[in-house]
């Protein structure tokens, strides 16, 4: 894999704060599926030394849409095929509050990525995605799928346990 890290919401566990990320300082709101910074000098050291996923997360964390989407505009001109930026611009786009658009490049990633490593997220992002559109069981639905398919891959157990516990906190609010 790059040298990016697999995007800051492939959450790790959930605790009385929020559900955790690989991000330092940077929870997610589990009523919300949006991160937001729980600790902010965690947060800002990781600015210094992340990488520019990191950095995006953390920005988005902070809500600096604007600087968010420099950020990924300066480094997907230098990697413009990179997956972990492209779902972050996706990603920028759902925080903007553009679901119809973020869904709709999420599934074109999801097919243009089928069968590699990188499906998952696509299907993960596209739950976070449904998820803000208050579409609970179209957001369970790609969340259990990319469960499943890190299952099946063999993935980090800590990006299996994100789809997990999204998938739950997905139940939850489509049975609610």
């Amino acid at each position: 894999m790059s040298n990016y890290t697999t995007y800051a919401i492939d959450v790790a566990s959930v605790n009385r704060e929020g559900v955790g990320t690989s991000i330092q300082g940077v929870l997610i709101d589990p009523t919300t599926l949006k991160p937001y910074i729980a600790d902010d000098a965690a947060a800002s050291h990781q600015m210094q030394v992340g990488s520019p996923t990191d950095q995006v997360a953390i920005l988005l964390a902070r809500g600096e849409l604007a600087q968010a989407g420099e950020l990924i505009a300066e480094s997907r001109f230098t990697d413009p095929t990179n997956a972990y930026l492209r779902v972050l611009d996706t990603e920028l786009t759902r925080m903007q509050g553009d679901f119809d658009q973020a869904i709709n490049r999420l599934r074109k990633l999801a097919e243009e990525f089928a069968g590699t490593e990188f499906e998952p997220l696509m299907h993960h992002h596209l739950g976070f995605s449904f998820f803000a559109k208050g579409d609970f069981k179209a957001a369970a639905t790609r969340f259990r799928k990319a469960m499943e398919q890190r299952i099946a891959m063999d993935d980090d157990a800590y990006l299996i346990n994100a789809s997990s516990v999204c998938l739950q906190i997905a139940e939850e609010r489509a049975n609610a």
